[in-house]
This record gives C-alpha cells, structure tokens and sequence, in this order.
C-alpha cells in the first residue's frame, strides 16, 4: 500500500504529525533520536517548508535544538498520521519492511476450540 495519497489528503488539512519508528533500516534522523524506538514529527507549511515527499518516503530539513538536520522517513518506518480531522494507524510491518499476511480463519489446529460454539455476543446490559 502506498502511503503517499494518504500523506497528502493528510497534508491538505493543514500540519501533519506522523509518528516514525526509528529503528526501522533508511531511516535517518540525529543520533539523539536513534536511542528512542517511536518518535513523533511535526510536518507543516510553516516548519517544513522544503519537505519532499515522494513513493518511498519523506525527505525533509529541520531543526533540532536550532541545529538543521535533514531526516529522512521512509514510508515504512511511519507507523501513524494525525492531522485536525482524522488519524490513521498502520499495521505493525515485518523487519523487511513487508506487511505481515492476515491471520488464517478459523481455530487454530494447536489451541483448543472454545466451548462456546455459537458465537453469540457476550456482551450484556448492566443497569
């Protein structure tokens, strides 16, 4: 799935946090920010004017501390898009930077199948 449309319909609304995993292979940003796993990132028109997006990630200067640092966010290690009028969450992705396949249906031959056969809701009204 390519992230890019998303990131733009994102980015017509205005300023764009995306969250990165950092530990993620081409990701690049300062050594200060490689010792932590998830960190989040403003992107927007006033603070990241010069900001490339393209198919396979995010290029974009900033700065750090009043030091510019040009980070680079390939589209895998961006994990979620939060802007003023929705968010969006990615599935965890495998280390080869592929999406994991979805579980099978069904019981799983090695787990015990669940005395409840009939897959009612167990939820009930408490008053």
């Amino acid at each position: 799935m390519s992230k890019l449309p998303i990131f733009e319909w994102f980015w017509s609304h205005g300023d764009v946090l995306i969250t990165v995993n950092t530990k993620l292979q081409g990701v690049d940003v300062p050594p200060f920010l490689k010792d932590k796993e998830i960190v989040d990132f403003i992107l927007g028109r006033q603070s990241t004017p010069r900001m490339q997006p393209d198919e396979k990630g995010i290029l974009v200067g900033m700065r750090f501390s009043g030091t510019p640092y040009t980070c680079y966010f390939p589209w895998e290690s961006v994990t979620r898009m939060d802007c003023q009028v929705s968010v969006i969450q990615f599935r965890p992705q495998a280390a080869t930077g592929q999406t994991s396949p979805p579980p099978a249906s069904g019981p799983s031959p090695d787990k015990d199948p669940s005395p409840d056969k009939d897959n009612k809701p167990k939820l009930r009204l408490i008053k």
